[in-house]
């Protein structure tokens, strides 16, 4: 062997070391750019601001927060500042993040060494070892860098439909508890009323003026509303317990207050007739579907190269033999002769047109979704009205009436308290309304806002 291959072969093992060992140095694992571009989102469509892993100052302003009673913008802010598992889902940028530095790095090249001792004493050891990396790798960073691109890019819209999750959980929450509150102190005033009619009943009955059967009926309807407000107290405590988990609190931190009255519906309610198209521009969910069809189609292309070029290491081998030393390149060809590649093309063909149908009942799904939003948000707004201005008025004004007739004996006890009992059902009747039209308007936002919420959780 010639000085000349000798150099060569040596030349090409300290071309592979350094650069196996630069690729090893340029790597960009930061998420600040990603989880920046998030906070910009959110805060242009939501006008609340996150936070990662929160510094003492943040952690001292929600607490802040608690002291004074909560509102629906105070209770989200508590949730973006404290929620453990959005700060969970934080950590996917750090994963996908790293998915793509590790595309833009080679493979360690790998090194062999065998020392084999002769029997015969008289021969010397046979020393052999080599340094081989795949070079096919090389060609392949390109493609995939962008598939890891594209599901990066795909996170960072599914991290941003997953905030907007939680700001609307949390408002639909807060709704829900401040509604079944609301709804718990009238039937405490129903319970009132139902034991005020059974202890009439039992006087009367007492009198000779009342048979036992009424009594019986009034007991009835009076144990029915204990059962009633034994239920709406479960239903508080549990809406309560709800809105904890989400701003993620516990220990001495739950003893917070709220307003229990839930603001009326606006006067005028916009029309929203360009709702699917607005909803399909702004949708992260399509976009995420979008990135995850680029990401399968980016690896379809890398799995089409190493069928075209199945796998090739370059390297270099050196051998000790009678005391002499043989150095020189090395290479190995992978070579297609049982698995041509076509089962894996069909697969990824079929998860593509998978994938593309997906993303196609999605965008279906997000449109009916945004009309059946419209509709349930302009109808509950139309019924809380009427509710407001005639329903209530006129239960209202037919107590008052009963009020005047029982004053004048000529309707008694009895009559007076179920017309007080009618209305206070109106009233619930109205709170759930109310509510309704509340969870109907987050919908109908946050889908504005880029995210369809899971029926579940309406």
């Amino acid at each position: 062997m010639t000085d000349h291959i000798k150099k060569k072969a040596l030349s090409l093992c300290i071309t592979l070391s350094l650069f196996s060992f630069s690729s090893c140095v340029r790597v960009d694992t930061n998420t600040e750019e990603s989880f920046n571009e998030i906070q910009q989102n959110i805060s242009s469509k939501s006008g609340h601001n996150i936070y990662w892993n929160g510094s003492e100052n943040e952690e001292i302003s929600y607490k802040e927060l608690l002291k004074d009673e909560l509102t629906e913008e105070s209770a989200t802010t508590i949730s973006l500042l404290n929620n453990p598992k959005l700060q969970a889902i934080y950590e996917t940028l750090g994963i996908a993040k790293a998915d793509l530095a590790q595309a833009g790095l080679l493979k360690n090249p790998i090194f062999s060494f065998s020392n084999r001792f002769p029997i015969n004493e008289s021969v010397t050891d046979l020393i052999d070892f080599s340094l081989i990396q795949n070079f096919l790798e090389i060609f392949l960073i390109p493609k995939k860098k962008k598939m890891a691109k594209a599901e990066l890019d795909a996170t960072i819209s599914k991290v941003t439909a997953q905030i907007l999750d939680v700001i609307a959980e949390t408002k639909i929450a807060f709704y829900s508890l401040r509604a079944a509150k609301e709804i718990w102190e009238l039937k405490k005033q129903i319970l009132l009323a139902s034991e005020l009619s059974y202890e009439a009943a039992k006087k009367l009955h007492v009198a000779g003026n009342m048979i036992a059967l009424d009594v019986s009926m009034q007991r009835a309807f009076y144990e029915r509303a204990k059962i009633e407000l034994s239920s709406w107290e479960i239903r508080v405590l549990e809406a309560r317990e709800n809105l904890n988990k989400l701003m993620g609190l516990w220990g001495d931190e739950i003893g917070w207050s709220f307003c229990s009255k839930i603001p009326n519906a606006p006067e005028v309610e916009a029309d929203f007739s360009n709702i699917e198209n607005q909803v399909i521009l702004n949708s992260v969910d399509l976009k995420a579907a979008h990135y995850e069809l680029q990401s399968i189609a980016a690896k379809f292309g890398i799995d089409t190269s190493k069928l075209i070029f199945p796998g090739f290491d370059l390297g270099v081998s050196a051998e000790r033999e009678e005391g002499i030393w043989y150095l020189g390149p090395a290479f190995s060809l992978s070579i297609p002769l049982f698995d041509f590649g076509i089962a894996n093309s069909a697969k990824a063909k079929s998860t593509i047109m998978q994938k593309w149908n997906d993303y196609t009942s999605l965008a279906i799904e997000i449109r009916s979704r945004a009309r059946s939003a419209r509709f349930m948000l302009l109808n509950a707004s139309r019924q809380t009205k009427y509710l407001k201005k005639v329903n209530i008025p006129l239960a209202e004004q037919i107590t008052h009436y009963t009020l005047l007739q029982h004053n004048a004996m000529q309707i008694g006890v009895f009559g007076l308290l179920s017309a007080k009992q009618k209305e206070l059902e109106e009233k619930i009747h109205y709170i759930h309304k109310q509510r309704d039209y509340w969870i109907s308007k987050i919908e109908l936002q946050t889908l504005l806002n880029g995210h369809m919420i899971k029926e579940s959780n309406l």
